[in-house]
């Protein structure tokens, strides 16, 4: 498993992500994050608006043909709120720059053309003072504009007020750097370090999560996603537990043979189609993959999770099974696959499965630099020791008493003795049924 550990490049410039499929997924985790934030900015720009419209009344004393201007403004900002969430997504920032950055320079145009302000110049100049610093922490600092947006309203402001911010230094222009320029030069250099910084962690975040995504889907495909969970959960250390699980192997009959006649390509090509299927009755039946072993899988039933009557869905996962492995020799018939084994005098593929149940213990085994998860215990021997019984009843799945006296009556009934075989190291012969 590769890791991409290089991060996304950004636009020195403009602060963007240089790749746009991801600049648009961050921008729409950014509206996602100050959707509240610009829907109540643009309620409150639509009052400043008309709250707007007496003053300028007031000012005057009388109507005029450019008071229409602010509930035009007014019912743009109003449509735009309410509009699609799609397109507020897409066009917020932009909007807002535009309705703020021109309903500025028309307040400006108002000014020069003369409002009625009668204030001394000495007031004028604090009054401008005050206002270029707050507007820059506004647009740089506080509201959350690109910084592309974010710089361009503030130097547009700049320019679009230099006729009345001139006129209120009346000549005394060596405080327009301290009072204009320096303010602008900060609050724009921390404005571009910002958004920097922030795409910068947005696209490690991404990285992480990309990075998590894919091992956790690399553990399902080795492990299965309940244990693949469990592991995660664990941090890997699982811990040998004593449980009472039932225990499958499942062989193909002539396997040698079927597999020496195959290329290594036809080969793994016919075994992954053969397990994929498989596997799919087995996680329906919910049972645990142990281990692949040439052409055998073994199962745990009951671990690492509790499952209620494991007994009888291991039996009912080896008959679904052997009805899938009839669908799939149909298949291979299709395809002339089956070729490769009738040609050796083998009619059909033919799995035997051999079940047992009892006390294991399941956990993560092997060294200290490779670990893995598995069962041990006599319930894995005399299951294996039951598949190998089906070559001498003749059947394609045998198990044990234990196993027969945990089924519900339908199966309980269907179940066939066929005799008794004596495993070493017990006493006891072990009673085979099939099905």
């Amino acid at each position: 498993m590769t890791l991409n550990t290089e991060l996304p490049k950004i636009d020195r410039y403009t602060c963007n992500f240089e790749n746009p499929v991801l600049e648009a997924k961050y921008r729409e985790q950014k509206w996602n994050k100050h959707k509240k934030l610009f829907d109540g900015l643009l309620i409150f720009m639509a009052i400043m608006v008309l709250i707007d419209i007496p003053l300028l009344y007031q000012t005057r004393g009388s109507l005029f043909p450019m008071i229409i201007v602010s509930p035009i403004y007014a019912g743009l900002i109003i449509l735009f709120r309410f509009s699609g969430e799609q397109i507020r997504i897409k066009y917020y920032q932009l909007f807002i720059a535009i309705v703020f950055s021109t309903f500025h320079a028309y307040q400006v145009q108002l000014a020069i053309g003369g409002s009625g302000f009668e204030a001394t110049p000495r007031e004028l100049l604090a009054l401008e003072y005050s206002f270029n610093p707050i507007l820059y922490i506004f647009l740089l600092l506080l509201l959350p504009l690109r910084f592309v947006l974010a710089v361009g309203m503030a130097l547009f402001f700049t320019i679009a007020s230099l006729p009345v911010t001139m006129m209120q230094l009346d000549g005394h222009y060596q405080y327009l750097f301290s009072g204009v320029v320096l303010p602008f030069i900060i609050l724009g250099w921390n404005k571009w370090r910002t958004e920097i910084n922030e795409r910068r962690d947005y696209s490690m975040t991404v990285s992480m999560d990309e990075t998590r995504t894919l091992m956790h889907q690399t553990l399902q495909r080795y492990f299965g996603e309940v244990l693949s969970d469990k592991i995660l959960t664990h941090k890997g250390d699982l811990r040998g537990e004593n449980r009472w699980v039932t225990l499958t192997f499942t062989d193909i009959a002539s396997y040698s043979t079927i597999l020496e006649r195959m290329s290594p390509s036809i080969a793994v090509e016919f075994l992954n189609e053969y397990f994929t299927a498989m596997h799919e009755i087995i996680s329906e039946h919910n049972g645990q993959i142990l281990n692949y072993i040439g052409d055998a899988v073994m199962v745990v039933y009951g671990a690492p999770q509790d499952l209620r009557d494991h007994e009888m869905l291991a039996v009912q996962c080896a008959i679904k099974m052997r009805e899938r492995l009839d669908e799939l020799n149909l298949h291979w018939e299709t395809s002339k696959l089956s070729r490769y084994w009738k040609n050796n005098g083998i009619e059909k593929i033919v799995a035997r499965t051999g079940l047992h149940t009892g006390n294991a213990i399941t956990g993560n085994i092997g060294s200290d630099q490779m670990l893995q998860y598995s069962a041990i215990g006599d319930v894995v021997n005399v299951a294996a020791r039951l598949e190998q019984a089906n070559k001498q009843f003749g059947t394609t799945i045998a198990f044990s008493e234990e196993i027969r006296t945990a089924l519900e009556e339908e199966l309980y009934e269907r179940a066939e003795f066929m005799g008794e075989i004596q495993l070493k190291g017990r006493e006891v012969a072990t009673r085979v049924y099939s099905i």
